[in-house]
Formats: C-alpha cells, structure tokens, sequence
C-alpha cells in the first residue's frame, strides 16, 4: 500500500491521479497495463496511482486477498500520495446491496475525499457493465455517486455502456473485459470527458 515515501508525482511532470475503483478498472485477469486507468493515463500524459481492488465497492468489501476494504478505506490510503485528481469509479460490486446503504456509503467516500485531500479534485465515473443490458440497480448505484458529487461538490461523467453488444470483449467470466473491452472503455471515458469538457 503506498507510505509517505511513494509519492510518485512529487517531480513528475504529469497531473498526479489516483483511481478508486474495482476490478474492472484494476484490470482483472490482465496487467494493470492493459487496464482503461493506464490506457487514458498514458494518452493524457497523468502520473497514475491506480488502487482498485477486486471486489470493492462503495459499501462492498474487496476481496480478502487483495484490499479487503471498502472506497473511504482505500481513499484513506491515497492522502500520502497527495494526488491533484482523484477518480472514483461506480461499481456493480454494490449490487443487491440496500438503496439507502449505498447511498450513505457513497456520501462517506465523497465527504473522505474531501475532509482527508481537500486540495484533490474528485470525478465520479458512471458504473460498467457487461456485454448485456444492466441490472435496474446499477443506475440508483451510479446515480448515488452522481447526487453526491452534485451535492458536496465534484464532477460526475456518465461514461455509457461500451462494452454493451460486445460479448467477445469479455473474459470468459463474463465479468471483466478482455484487453479489447478495457480499450473501448478508455475510449469512452477519453469521449465522455470530452464532451463534458473535463480538463485536468
């Protein structure tokens, strides 16, 4: 876990960014590399820190084997880093979970990254799904991020569906996006931040 002694942007050229995220955005099954964070990261020229974890969500623990936590923990292992930029990703590992648990568990995360890298701009990413049409709730997940971005302070970008009609784009889990799907969603964060003019 980074220390007070990884701070890879101190005298970097790039914006430093750190990704909250799950495994999708981890790059299951692939190297973090071959992940969309590493992708856009590379293109736009950022000094990334990419702290995902298998399983995680903004209530959701990850996986015992990797960070077993949930967002507000890993946000707490990103203040050393002192990053300008934070993104934090919706995830479908919060589904099945209650409504109102999610919404709660999604302010904690806005107001840790506030109250704990106040100086950090925070961005929001809407949740992805697989090949297939998503579960009503991760729309009330996403939109959980969106309310409270929009309410304490931040900037939400709705990046669709890219990996939707694609099903050779995915594992054979079905689950987590081959190297071609992580590609496509790069491609559409790249477009979504665009369009909405989100510049770092």
């Amino acid at each position: 876990h980074p220390t007070a002694t990884t701070r890879p942007w101190d005298h970097a050229a790039g914006v430093g960014v750190v990704v909250v995220g799950d495994s999708i955005s981890g790059g299951h099954g692939l190297t973090t590399a071959e992940a969309w964070p590493a992708i856009v990261a590379d293109a736009q020229g950022w000094s990334l820190t990419n702290l995902s974890c298998d399983g995680a969500g903004v209530a959701a623990l990850g996986d015992d084997d990797d960070c077993a936590s949930d967002y507000a923990t890993i946000v707490g292992r990103a203040v050393d880093l002192r990053p300008e930029v934070v993104l934090v990703q919706a995830s479908s590992n919060d589904l099945g979970l209650d409504t109102a648990e999610v919404r709660s568990a999604t302010d904690q995360v806005v107001d840790e990254v506030h109250r704990r890298l106040p100086h950090a701009r925070l961005i929001g990413l809407s949740a992805i799904w697989n090949q297939d049409a998503p579960p009503a709730q991760l729309a009330s997940i996403s939109g959980a991020l969106r309310h409270a971005l929009a309410r304490e302070g931040g900037t939400y970008v709705d990046i669709g569906e890219p990996l939707r009609g694609h099903p050779t784009w995915m594992q054979s889990d079905d689950v987590h996006p081959t190297v071609r799907g992580q590609r496509a969603i790069a491609a559409a964060v790249t477009a979504a931040f665009e369009r909405d003019h989100v510049r770092f």
